[in-house]
């Protein structure tokens, strides 16, 4: 018992230090759910901090991205003005070959001048020498007057004697004569003398007159220089107008090209409409030969009926003289039965009868009188009547004619005008193809040079796809390592650690960032200083030109000025050259930096696999160890605390693969969406493309068809003008051989009526013919009235027919104001399709400049990634020799987080 009870206390005794370890345990346990929470929470909040970070990061890449814009503007901006300086040094060259000439021209005249100076003053010497000589002869010939004189004196000391007084006169005869002679001579002299001093004088006017000239012609070369320097300046300004005006020129061309459609369309329009007009002539034509014809018939009517009335009348006429004869018979008759009464007076009841006979034979003739001479009237008063509808018909004929070549020769003018319009059309055709080949060819390289942009880019895409799929390997390297991620919650003040050496880069990258920029303004300030000392020594030029107007030698001196001056530009151009080159190189090492310092990346981030691997190894034995020695109730709770870790773990895991694959997903979308657009405007430039060659086609087709529509239609006018003027011929032709049969007919008619004058017929039968003959006249009246009411409505006809043609002709001009307007609206229309082309291709330059947006965010985001790993990796490196004997666990948590980086990354 006692045993027992000793068994059953050490039993309470054990459990109650088994209770007492297992409150223990339990505290500790709640003790590390509590703290598991609150490194979780913590854990959120570097998420966070993380997340704003990557958002700071993003700013910052597009900060750099607009930074490597401005530099890039600044490099094409360099260029431009190393363009200008060239197209600078081009015009300062072609002066200078201008200023050489004309210096050359200047120096040609200068000698010619000094050589005419020369001339002169040779001149002027002989002149002089030639004055010397006068002189010397004047005073010889004074000398010889002296020695005459002193003769004379002896000649009349000698004459006192009376013996040589004869000789004396002779003497003195012979002096006087020589004294004439002398003074002739002197004379003569003196004028040479005078002509001398005026033709010298002469050449000191015209020698002034030449240097005066020299020095106006030195003026107009400094002003031309000074000119010369503005023109140089006014073309400058000019190339700038030009460019503008090239703009507008294209914009023109444009506006022309929808011009020309505009104008095709309405030549289509004009070409119905004249279609329609020349069916309207036709069917006038057709309706003037109908009435023409009816014209002819109704002619031959009226003539076979006045044919038959003559004969008509012509038997009246020879019933009456039948009827005089039998009256004439009946009165020898009576006058016999008178006789006979006086023999007979039986007869008187026979009597009585043949007189009443007499008598209706007499009422009978006074009416067939008085009916042929009412008759005869109203026939004269139609025949009157049919003669004046005959003139007015002939002169309406004749003014409807008058109207016809009217309309003719206004046909000619349209046929003309339509001429002139396909030539203005050809020459437009013919700039429009130049300008649009030109165009064409100018899209066609553009279009080159997108496609080359468009296979690098996918090359990027390409590579870029690589990279992700080597990251996805990465990835799945590192899930296979995610199972050892549960001591996650003591990686804060670690993450802490990162995230200010994170904040440090990211100052240190802007200061980098502030000095690149720096030195982007330095040297842009250097060229802004550059381009003044440039303008600086324009003025200078500008001062040395202006000094030319001083002398020529100054000019010169200048000249050698502006020659030192050209060769110090071409020196600073090197300079800025050499400069460019510099920054080249520069750019250029800076990339071989770049890429060694991620081959370095690359080994670091092998190294860093390698010893986390070794460090996972370690912690593996270690935690292998720890298991053991463990109890059996501390592994269940272990397993249930690592089975809940390993579930939010697996969901995080879980959240994070997820958005990676969101993330993923979105960057194919946008990838896949971009290269859509790109096919679409692949798409619309081939469209484009095709549209310009069927619009050339089009063009080229409807401007044949148009002019040889045009073309038929005018000889359509011409076989229709030489039908009109066949089918008058032919009119008169007829006229003629009817008034012919008409000659032969009244011959015949006479005939008729010599054998109607042999005829005898009754009265009865005369009477018959007398009511058919006023029956056919009154068929004939109404028959003339029908004809009086067709002619008038045929004139109305063919009077609306005239006021037709007008209203066509005066809608023909305006539908030609409209084609000109049109023409125009065509030229806008093509200049619209031109800046929709421009358009389409801001577009693609703005995709494109996305594009490489989107390449530089993600090789950026690789590089911070990279850097990340970097130095996680250098902060574990320092910290393992002091951490490594003393807490294992720490080892794990960084290379767990060291792993985790890229995840983080790649959520963010």
């Amino acid at each position: 018992m006692e045993e027992v009870c000793k068994e059953l206390d050490e039993v309470k005794a054990e459990m109650e230090k088994l209770k007492a370890e297992y409150q223990i345990k339990t505290d500790i346990s709640e003790s590390l759910k509590k703290a598991h929470n609150e490194q979780l929470i913590k854990f959120q909040e570097a998420k966070l901090q993380i997340e704003k970070q990557a958002q700071e990061l993003n700013v910052k890449s597009e900060e750099i991205s607009e930074a490597r814009q401005i530099s890039e503007d600044l490099k094409a901006s360099l260029h431009e003005k190393e363009l200008f300086l060239r197209h600078l040094n081009s015009a300062n060259e072609k002066l200078r070959a201008d200023w050489g000439e004309k210096v050359q021209k200047l120096e040609e005249e200068n000698r010619e001048l000094v050589s005419t100076l020369e001339e002169s003053t040779v001149r002027n010497k002989d002149l002089e020498q030639k004055i010397c000589a006068s002189n010397e002869e004047i005073e010889g010939l004074k000398r010889l007057l002296s020695v005459s004189e002193k003769k004379c004196l002896e000649a009349e000391q000698k004459a006192q004697a009376s013996k040589e007084l004869r000789q004396r006169d002779e003497v003195i005869a012979k002096l006087e004569e020589e004294d004439r002679s002398i003074l002739e001579q002197l004379k003569w002299k003196k004028e040479q003398f005078e002509h001398l001093e005026e033709a010298h004088k002469r050449l000191r006017d015209r020698f002034q007159s030449s240097k005066e000239e020299w020095e106006r012609e030195k003026s107009a070369l400094l002003e031309g220089i000074s000119s010369l320097q503005t023109s140089l300046d006014s073309q400058t300004r000019i190339t700038e107008g030009l460019q503008i005006q090239l703009k507008m020129c294209n914009q023109a061309l444009a506006h022309e090209e929808s011009k020309r459609k505009l104008l095709e369309v309405q030549l289509s329009e004009y070409n119905s409409r004249f279609e329609n007009v020349f069916a309207l002539c036709q069917e006038a034509q057709s309706k003037i030969e109908s009435l023409t014809v009816q014209r002819d018939e109704e002619i031959s009517k009226l003539r076979n009926l006045l044919g038959t009335r003559e004969t008509l009348f012509k038997e009246m006429e020879f019933r009456l003289v039948h009827l005089e004869q039998e009256n004439q018979e009946l009165q020898g008759s009576l006058k016999e039965i008178q006789e006979a009464q006086i023999n007979n007076a039986r007869a008187a009841s026979s009597l009585t009868k043949l007189q009443d006979k007499l008598r209706g034979l007499e009422q009978v003739h006074g009416n067939c009188s008085k009916n042929l001479k009412a008759k005869e009237s109203e026939w004269s008063f139609q025949m009157e009547k049919m003669k004046e509808v005959m003139q007015v018909s002939i002169s309406e004929l004749k003014g409807k004619e008058k109207n016809i070549q009217e309309l003719q020769k206004e046909l000619e003018g349209f046929r003309f005008s339509l001429e002139v319009l396909n030539e203005e059309m050809a020459m437009v055709l013919v700039v429009l193809k130049s300008e649009f080949s030109e165009a064409y060819l100018k899209l066609l390289v553009d279009l080159e040079m997108e496609r080359d942009e468009v296979a690098l880019l996918l090359k990027r895409v390409e590579s870029l796809n690589l990279m992700e799929q080597q990251q996805f390997l990465m990835e799945k390297e590192l899930e296979r390592h995610k199972k050892m991620l549960e001591e996650s919650s003591r990686c804060q003040h670690h993450l802490r650690e990162q995230l200010f050496q994170m904040e440090n880069s990211l100052k240190e990258d802007r200061r980098d960032v502030s000095k690149a920029l720096e030195k982007a303004n330095s040297d842009l300030a250097d060229k802004i200083r550059d381009k003044n000392r440039i303008e600086f020594e324009s003025q200078k030029w500008k001062s040395t030109a202006e000094n030319l107007k001083i002398s020529l030698e100054e000019s010169r001196a200048n000249h050698k000025q502006m020659e030192n001056s050209l060769l110090a530009q071409v020196k600073i151009q090197q300079t800025l050259k050499q400069e460019k080159e510099s920054l080249l190189r520069n750019v250029e090492e800076q990339e071989k930096r770049i890429g060694d310092l991620q081959q370095q990346i690359v080994s670091l981030e092998i190294a860093a696999k390698m010893q986390a691997v070794e460090g996972f190894k370690q912690e593996k034995e270690n935690y292998l160890r720890l298991a053991k020695e463990k109890d059996s109730s501390i592994e269940n709770l272990q397993k249930k605390m690592a089975w809940l870790e390993l579930e939010s773990m697996r969901r995080e895991f879980e959240a994070a693969i997820l958005a990676q694959f969101d993330a993923e997903k979105t960057f194919e979308q946008e990838k896949e969406r971009l290269l859509e657009v790109i096919k679409v405007k692949d798409q619309c430039i081939e469209d484009l493309r095709v549209l310009a060659t069927s619009l050339e086609q089009d063009f080229t087709s409807a401007t044949l068809s148009s002019f040889s529509e045009v073309m038929e239609r005018q000889i359509e006018i011409i076989v229709l003008s030489e039908a009109l003027n066949n089918a008058k011929h032919l009119t008169k032709v007829e006229i003629q051989g009817k008034n012919k049969i008409i000659a032969e007919m009244e011959k015949e008619v006479n005939v008729l009526h010599q054998k109607l004058e042999f005829q005898q017929e009754s009265l009865f039968h005369s009477k018959r013919q007398v009511e058919q003959l006023e029956a056919l006249l009154e068929a004939n009246k109404s028959e003339i009235e029908k004809m009086t009411d067709q002619f008038g409505n045929e004139c109305k006809s063919l009077n609306g027919l005239i006021k037709k043609l007008e209203f066509e002709k005066s809608v023909l001009l305006v539908d030609i104001l409209k084609l000109s307007s049109e023409r125009e609206a065509i030229l806008g229309h093509i200049e619209g399709s031109c800046d929709q082309i421009c358009e389409f291709s801001c577009e693609d330059a703005k995709l494109m400049g996305i594009l490489e947006k989107i390449l530089q965010t993600t090789e950026e985001k690789n590089v911070l990634a990279m850097d990340l790993i970097v130095s996680d990796v250098l902060n574990d490196s320092t910290r393992e020799n002091a951490t490594m004997p003393l807490f294992p666990a720490t080892m794990k948590v960084s290379a767990s987080i060291d792993e985790r980086s890229p995840l983080m990354e790649i959520n963010h």
